[in-house]
């Protein structure tokens, strides 16, 4: 019988198998406790793709729902409201996601639902602003559309702490806001954040949370929209897991799955070390690595070899990794062959700092070029430069290196 594979890199790494991030949690648990007694908190999430800012933002949510109980306070009963930001998303369209998030999770009784029609029926009647429809028709102005939202939400907030005679009392609501980094002018999420905290403090309601995650491009985008915007949160920035926190979830992986299979699985010690050196400590890569490995094991025990060939071979986790994470920066947002060439030339280096001087050296094109290419590669966050040294940059993930070597020169 085939076994079923433990090892989850399509969606955010189960409760079960989460390891690290526990300075990240605690300082979560001590912002749900103050807001839960009237100082909200807000966080934003920043960190590099597939280190797991989405499976630490659903465990947030499992805390704050009290679904898991934190082992210093008492359960936590807030509302959760999850929303993903596209570039496509304006104001209008984040204000009706919200609504209707609040409507699905807080709907349960004919009172409840009775309430939110009345008290968030301004989302109806407004449009789209900014969209280049019915542009003779009356639109409505933003501030006053936050203020509306403001004072509807205060009012929930309200509602659903003091409720009706049957209804659990909520100790506020928790707004899970990712991929930020996706917010477009027109949505202006960091003044919306700003105006909106602001508002809900003024008038009394101060059980509301917002946590924002995106990549560390979404610092830009707040300030961006208002410069004053990062002041409201507490920065959280996600980094790699440590290899004990790697094995522990490689470990913990196949503990899950020897629960599910009748025909046990063990992993060697090279093996796991393995998997955490190419993984990086990128969590979603190591459940990658992990499930490449456990895919081509076919004798019960995963060697070194298990890993290796699952790794680098075509439809392997670095190609799989690669589909995911890079291929989109390689192909779709470098629209030049010199400058994937610079890429392809840093890729030698591995993921070490280069310097320009170096690239240059067998750099097929012009100067001009080079730093046109080092300029556009680092304001889309392909490549990385050196803070602290001028002229040095380079990539930014060792997986990254092996996908371009590998399957870079793949077509299309």
């Amino acid at each position: 019988m085939k076994k079923v594979n433990p090892f989850k890199p399509f969606s955010p790494v189960p409760t079960a198998m989460f390891a690290g991030r526990i300075n990240e949690i605690d300082e979560f648990e001590k912002g749900l406790h103050q807001t839960k007694n009237g100082n909200p908190v807000h966080f934003l999430i920043t960190g590099e793709r597939g280190i797991g800012k989405s499976s630490l933002m659903a465990l947030y949510g499992h805390l704050a729902t009290g679904s898991i109980v934190s082992p210093d306070y008492d359960k936590f009963s807030f509302a959760t409201i999850n929303v993903t930001i596209s570039e496509k998303t304006n104001l209008i369209t984040f204000i009706k996601m919200i609504e209707r998030g609040i409507s699905r999770s807080l709907s349960g009784t004919e009172s409840v639902r009775g309430f939110m029609k009345d008290t968030w029926e301004f989302v109806q009647r407004i449009r789209v602003m900014d969209s280049g429809i019915e542009k003779k028709d009356q639109t409505e102005d933003p501030d006053l559309v936050i203020d509306d939202f403001s004072y509807s939400l205060a009012q929930t907030v309200s509602r659903i702490s003091n409720p009706v005679t049957g209804e659990s009392p909520k100790d506020g609501i928790v707004f899970f806001i990712d991929e930020g980094d996706n917010a477009c002018d027109d949505l202006q999420l960091g003044y919306f954040l700003k105006i909106v905290t602001e508002k809900l403090q003024r008038s009394g309601c101060n059980s509301v949370m917002f946590i924002v995650a995106g990549l560390p491009v979404v610092v830009d985008k707040l300030l961006e929209s208002h410069e004053s915007s990062i002041r409201v949160f507490t920065r959280q920035k996600i980094r790699v897991l440590n290899p004990d926190d790697r094995h522990f979830v490689i470990d913990k992986a196949i503990e899950e799955g020897n629960k599910t299979n009748a025909d046990k699985t063990t992993i060697t010690i090279d093996a796991k070390s393995h998997i955490s050196t190419l993984s990086d400590g990128y969590p979603h890569f190591i459940q990658q690595f992990g499930y490449s490995s456990f895919d081509h094991n076919s004798d019960g025990e995963i060697t070194e070899d298990d890993v290796l060939e699952g790794a680098f071979k075509t439809g392997g986790a670095i190609d799989s990794i690669g589909s995911r994470y890079y291929e989109s920066q390689y192909r779709e947002q470098i629209k030049s062959d010199e400058y994937r060439e610079v890429l392809c030339i840093m890729a030698g280096n591995m993921n070490s700092w280069i310097k320009k001087s170096e690239i240059r050296k067998t750099f097929s094109g012009n100067d001009q070029t080079l730093s046109d290419a080092l300029k556009a590669l680092t304001t889309r966050n392909i490549i990385l430069k050196n803070q602290s040294k001028l002229g040095e940059y380079r990539l930014q993930q060792r997986g990254f290196v092996l996908w371009i070597k590998l399957f870079g020169e793949r077509k299309k």
